[in-house]
């Protein structure tokens, strides 16, 4: 059977694996690799650690490295599973918003309206308490 060697590597430092394994295939080699990658994993992330960056290469007994297999293989990020629902949660906060916009515009317009008016009405008020001929009330 053949022999396989699985460098870990992780956070920039490899750690070599010296001894191997034999395994019938590549693809058998890669089985347990991903089955490691989920043990390891699961430790990491209990421990509250990102495995995300590890990964393991798996090289022949000439140490040719022949592939590697990144932990994101085994562990897809969860935003992608998120990613419609995020960006149908994103179109309707911004529909929300434009409707909050365009309400506080028609607001806006009444507030500054009625400040007008009110103007206008203190200073009628102002006249016909100084006794300046009466005008009517706007």
């Amino acid at each position: 059977m053949p022999l396989f060697f699985f460098d870990f590597i992780s956070q920039g430092e490899v750690s070599v694996d010296h001894t191997g394994s034999e395994f019938p295939s590549l693809e058998a080699a890669y089985l347990s690799t991903c089955q490691a990658i989920l043990e390891i994993g699961c430790e990491k992330l209990h421990a509250r650690r990102d495995p995300l960056t590890d990964a393991f290469e798996i090289a022949d007994a000439q140490r040719t490295v022949l592939m590697q297999v990144p932990f994101l293989e085994v562990f897809p990020p969860k935003r992608s599973a998120n990613a419609a629902a995020l960006r149908k949660e994103t179109r309707r906060l911004v529909s929300a918003s434009e409707v909050l916009r365009a309400r506080s515009r028609t607001l806006r317009a009444g507030l500054c309206a009625e400040i007008e008016r009110a103007g206008r009405l203190t200073a009628a008020l102002r006249d016909n308490l100084a006794g300046n001929v009466a005008r009517p009330l706007p």
